[in-house]
């Protein structure tokens, strides 16, 4: 058995069908909810269930802080961290991944793949091909000099750990915008412990970001990078990595019929690049403008 611990707000919409998906697993889990402050009717349904529900105030609500909350009560020695939107596609997900994730004693974090859901649009559909490609890898740290910042690339959207190897490496950043999965993954990588990408267990998972939006996401990673810098700074700078992704989406863009859309992806790189920019000189923008141009603002006002 192992435990599940999925934080949610407001999730009326997404629970049904995914508590569904969850009774279908083959892997016997404990469930551990985490909800901070739904007004929806989540927190009724999951009283009718053999979930564990915790409450906690939204204002409390950190990404680091309150998966290190879920697994304090988790009971198992492996954890598996959800978003709520996020649907497994077959009965053996979660058996594929800690299969995966036990398949070495070196192995302490193992992600799986997240698939775009049906209505995904171009955008939307093309991140989740390239940063969840169809082959699995081991990474470890003799891969940083190839693969740089990707090395410790992850998603706690669907993620399992083993418990003692997250503890040893202090467990999340209790106080980070986002990224707490890749902190970790960076840690536990220097520190000579391999993190696995499963590519067999699949969820499917994806958005559908605006301009504004990828403005504002791209600030908060610029932010996240700058809060992590002494972690990150044996990676690669993400720079360099999204020049890359640039190129590869414009020919992919062309290659399947997309060629009009290439002026609207220019635009979205534009916002991307200047928000990641002003994300790493966030020190010096003030508190108010930043709550404003973030996707997270309770961050910035707690």
């Amino acid at each position: 058995m192992i435990s599940v611990v999925i934080p949610t707000y407001n999730a009326i919409s997404y629970l049904p069908k995914l508590l569904q998906k969850l009774g279908q697993q083959t892997l016997a889990h404990e469930l551990i909810i985490i909800d901070s402050g739904s007004t929806d009717g989540t927190k009724e349904l999951l009283n009718g269930t053999k979930a564990t529900l915790v409450n906690i105030d939204q204002a409390s609500f950190n990404h680091g802080s309150t998966r290190n909350l879920g697994l304090n009560i988790a009971q198992r020695d492996i954890v598996l961290f959800m978003t709520q939107d996020a649907l497994p596609v077959t009965s053996n997900t979660f058996e594929l991944l800690v299969n995966m994730l036990c398949s070495s004693d070196n192995i302490a974090m193992a992600y799986g793949r997240q698939l775009p859901y049906a209505e995904t649009k171009i955008f939307g559909r093309f991140a989740r091909m390239t940063n969840y490609p169809g082959t699995s890898l081991i990474k470890d740290k003799s891969l940083i000099s190839k693969l740089g910042i990707k090395t410790c690339s992850c998603s706690n959207s669907f993620a399992a750990y083993k418990k003692d190897a997250l503890k040893s490496v202090g467990e999340f950043p209790d106080d980070t915008i986002l990224g707490e999965d890749v902190s970790v993954a960076a840690r536990m990588i220097l520190r000579g412990l391999s993190i696995a990408y499963c590519a067999e267990a699949e969820v499917f998972h994806s958005h559908d970001y605006s301009i504004t939006e990828e403005f504002k996401r791209y600030f908060d990673i610029g932010v996240f990078h700058n809060e992590q810098k002494e972690v990150l700074k044996e990676f690669s700078q993400a720079e360099s990595e999204g020049i890359k992704y640039v190129r590869q989406e414009i020919q992919f863009l062309r290659e399947n019929g997309h060629s009009t859309l290439i002026m609207e992806q220019v635009i979205r790189t534009l916002a991307k690049y200047i928000g990641y920019r002003l994300g790493r000189l966030e020190a010096y923008i003030p508190v108010n403008l930043k709550s404003r141009i973030s996707m997270h603002k309770s961050f910035w006002l707690r």
